[in-house]
């Protein structure tokens, strides 16, 4: 029998929700500058206004767990996962950097080419970096984008419904949960799928986006949800999934290709359609509301992931 409530205590206390919530601390140290920043950090990316549209910037890590048994593909991810973080902004990137750590110049190498093949599948240019020689194994990648139009968190509102975008084209990479939808595919068509986040910025088909992390499918809507202070009501079974993989397995995975977007009712089928003219698999899964809670919805079970009257997530919670 499905237990909706088991499925979503278990994804609460997972290592890729509990994780964002470790965020708190480091955050407090740091305070919003309205005067130089759009919005206040916790968005996809920081959002610079300049004089002919917006700067982003953004940096990621990779869990060095990852690095130390993948460093290939953990260098390949360190490119995908910050080049994600621009598109979901409306943006696209123009130049990204590293941070690089190895026991040895074999692991070094190995990671670097990891780069160097993200670099060329999503066709941005690697412009520097740092290397720390003789340490643990570690890859983190800073990036630079430009937008003209954005699709920033906090312009998601109640009454906005939520879009779940995935490319289900792909393949588990060896037992992580990490479903490989982009290294098959070639620059061109990458560059094809990621460029429909920018458009549904510049033609106004939505007002926010996220790309989805390591939090999950139900994760990554909680984040939007918490930058716009919205609640939120989901639809489990209207999320797109492989056949061959379960809801438990599903919703903890990364998706390589991922997306959370928010829209109006009108614009929906607009931007599903854009979506599979690419070879992606959307669907409206719910929609933001007023209330506090991340609710989620199987026939007429529900299960509450997360309130915000109660905890926060990766936004400053006030003491």
């Amino acid at each position: 029998m499905f237990e909706l409530a088991a499925l979503i205590e278990g994804l609460a206390k997972s290592s890729g929700f509990l994780r964002k919530k470790d965020i708190q601390a480091p955050l407090r140290a740091f305070s919003w500058d309205p005067e130089k920043m759009l919005d206040p950090i916790g968005d996809d990316a920081a959002v610079l206004p300049s004089s002919d549209g917006y700067l982003l910037m953004s940096c990621d890590g990779i869990l060095p767990e990852l690095v130390k048994k993948e460093p290939y593909w953990a260098g390949y991810c360190a490119v995908l996962v910050s080049t994600s973080d621009i598109y979901a902004m409306g943006g696209r990137p123009t130049a990204i950097t590293n941070l690089l750590s190895a026991p040895d110049e074999r692991t070094a190498s190995l990671i670097a080419e990891g780069m160097a093949e993200g670099c060329r599948k999503f066709q941005i240019p690697m412009v520097g970096g740092h290397y720390l020689p003789g340490e643990a194994e570690g890859v983190g990648t800073s990036i630079l984008g430009k937008a003209s139009k954005l699709l920033r968190a906090s312009q998601a509102a109640p009454g906005q419904s939520l879009i779940v975008a995935v490319d289900l084209a792909g393949k588990l990479f060896k037992d992580y949960p990490q479903w490989d939808s982009t290294s098959f595919h070639s620059p061109e068509t990458l560059m094809a799928k990621f460029e429909l986040l920018p458009k549904l910025a510049e033609e106004g088909l939505a007002a926010s986006a996220r790309d989805i992390s390591n939090a999950g499918i139900l994760g990554t809507i909680a984040m939007l949800a918490e930058n716009a202070g919205c609640g939120a009501v989901v639809e489990l079974e209207r999320i797109p999934k492989p056949e061959a993989m379960d809801w438990e397995e599903w919703l903890r995975v990364f998706p390589g290709y991922g997306f959370i977007v928010a829209t109006s009712s009108e614009c929906c089928d607009r931007v599903i359609a854009l979506f599979a003219s690419e070879g992606i698999t959307a669907s409206v899964v719910g929609q933001l509301n007023d209330d506090s809670r991340i609710l989620i919805q199987k026939d007429e079970d529900k299960a509450v992931l997360i309130d915000w009257h109660e905890e926060a997530l990766v936004m400053v919670r006030d003491e």
